[in-house]
């Protein structure tokens, strides 16, 4: 029972922690790496971007042309941002996930400064490690409502010597 208390207490706590910013061009950058954000603040952001960069601009940020992950859309911050003690000017939007990326640093270190223990991949191909910051399940009439918002740092193949490392904000139904 007090295992229970205490399991509920750090989810209050978590959603205690989500903000919610109704304007996307008022974002903080850093703020949503951090995973302080809620989903729907999330989408409006990625969704204000568009798809092909065209709020950017107005959003303080650059899109950076480059074709070699199209699953990745990368972008330069009109200043830089400080992640974890890092600091980056370019930032990069990735199946529901904003990301700094980062230069010549190791992942395992990145992961080790979030409190993440165990990597869910660690080879020579990819570097993969998540930690939930904040989860809830609804119930919706037969489905349930399932959000995650995860911290997150990665390789990808495209990018060698950079690790990518920011929050996942997700919202799936079953």
């Amino acid at each position: 029972m007090v295992v229970m208390a205490a399991g509920a207490a750090l989810v209050a706590g978590a959603a205690e922690r989500q903000q919610r910013q109704s304007d996307p061009q008022k974002v903080d950058v850093a703020t949503m790496l951090a995973c302080r954000y809620d989903v729907p603040t999330y989408n409006e952001y990625a969704m204000a971007l568009g798809t092909a960069g065209e709020g950017a601009a107005g959003m303080g940020l650059t899109r950076i042309a480059d074709e070699s992950n199209p699953f990745m859309h990368e972008y330069d911050l009109a200043a830089p941002v400080e992640v974890l003690g890092y600091r980056t000017q370019r930032v990069a939007l990735a199946s529901g996930a904003l990301m700094a990326v980062l230069d010549n640093v190791k992942p395992q270190e990145v992961a080790h400064k979030l409190g993440i223990e165990e990597a869910l991949r660690d080879d020579s191909f990819k570097y993969m490690a998540m930690r939930v910051a904040h989860h809830t399940q609804e119930k919706v009439g037969s489905s349930t409502i399932n959000t995650v918002i995860s911290h997150e740092v990665s390789t990808v193949v495209t990018h060698p010597g950079k690790v990518l490392v920011g929050c996942s904000y997700r919202v799936n139904t079953f």
